[in-house]
């Protein structure tokens, strides 16, 4: 219900924000470091050549930095400094992170890694330079159009993301009592268990399956709820938005499999433990503060890496804004990868544990 009710209340703090907001413009100031003739016409082309559904992307002056600086400083008058340097990259300056800031940055990394790869051509198949210039010409004028595209482009739609990734992760609460139901010191079940005839593998994968089918349908129910009773636009198609809760909620069971199976801690330590990673990483994934993904991103980029709930958070993201593709298909490649090393990792920890007597 926690997660209904979570969600319930997002709708209300967030519906109809994202579509009350009309297209602004990123303002934007524009510094040349160079007298580079070729290089100052390079930029102009490509930096008043970005647009969004057909309208300029970018409010552009073109000023000196001291002027730049000062307006920056203002607050209002531009959102960052692009600086155009001599060797023909771009550098930007900004006060604060945001979402305006964030189009500015994926501009200006965009239109580095193009530089560099030409200058890379030209040095070592410089036969092949007029091609590949072609072809990032085109692929520029492809893309950014669709830099802001997708099936939702409402930003708060990462807070449903994370709440679902939490979901899914907490999920792990049905299978971590298997560990301990399977330990004769720790449960009068483990007891049992340990003294029936049945192997206590078979068990534990007995269990693993049984937890599994009540968290998928917990997950999935939650999930309908937000589709078709609270009308969230999660984007992308349905179906693979159903399948890929499904993994999400395998990669949660079997994380409370693992801790589960790990010691012989209490169960009240090993769910503390849980509640732990759980929330901790939800909260670096952005469900607590919008943009905290987007600092761990530039902070620390391998966390978003190996944080599940961000992996799984960006699944979803994957799905709305670029489909079922190579970015989508690396969170899908974790979360199965993941799984499968925490499951059997659980099952290993389970077969170690040996009792005198019973």
């Amino acid at each position: 219900m926690f997660p209904i009710i979570l969600g319930t209340l997002f709708t209300i703090a967030f519906g109809g924000i994202f579509e009350s907001y009309k297209f602004e413009q990123v303002k934007t100031a524009v510094v040349f470091d160079t007298d580079n003739e070729q290089v100052v016409e390079n930029a102009k082309t490509f930096l008043e050549g970005i647009s969004n559904d057909g309208k300029k992307l970018l409010d552009i002056q073109y000023l000196e930095y001291d002027e730049a600086e000062a307006l920056l400083k203002d607050g209002e008058k531009v959102n960052g400094i692009i600086r155009v340097k001599e060797d023909g990259k771009l550098t930007l300056d900004i006060l604060s992170n945001g979402v305006l800031s964030t189009i500015q940055q994926s501009i200006v990394t965009g239109y580095n890694q193009n530089v560099t790869m030409i200058e890379k051509v030209a040095k070592e198949h410089p036969e092949k330079l007029y091609e590949v210039i072609k072809g990032v010409s085109e692929n520029t004028s492809y893309v950014l159009p669709k830099s802001l595209g997708g099936d939702n482009k409402d930003p708060f739609i990462s807070y449903f993301y994370n709440l679902l990734a939490m979901t899914t992760l907490f999920a792990s609460m049905h299978s971590l009592r298997i560990g301990n139901n399977t330990q004769a010191n720790m449960s009068k079940v483990g007891a049992r268990a340990n003294a029936s005839p049945v192997r206590r593998m078979s068990f534990q994968i007995a269990g693993f399956i049984a937890s599994f089918l009540v968290s998928l349908a917990v997950v999935e129910i939650g999930l309908t709820v937000m589709i078709f009773i609270l009308r969230v636009e999660f984007g992308g198609n349905i179906l693979m938005i159903y399948l890929t809760s499904a993994l999400a909620a395998l990669l949660g069971v079997s994380l409370g499999f693992f801790i589960g199976n790990l010691g012989s801690f209490s169960l009240d330590k090993k769910e503390g433990i849980l509640v732990g990673i759980t929330l901790l990483g939800c909260a670096l994934s952005g469900l607590m503060y919008g943009d905290m993904k987007i600092i761990i991103a530039e902070k620390a980029p391998f966390i978003n890496k190996i944080n599940p709930a961000a992996v799984i958070s960006d699944s979803y993201y994957a799905l709305n804004m670029f489909g079922v593709g190579g970015r989508y298909f690396e969170t899908v490649m974790y979360m199965v990868g993941l799984s499968l090393i925490l499951t059997i990792g659980g099952l290993l920890l389970g077969r170690k544990v040996s009792y005198d007597s019973i």
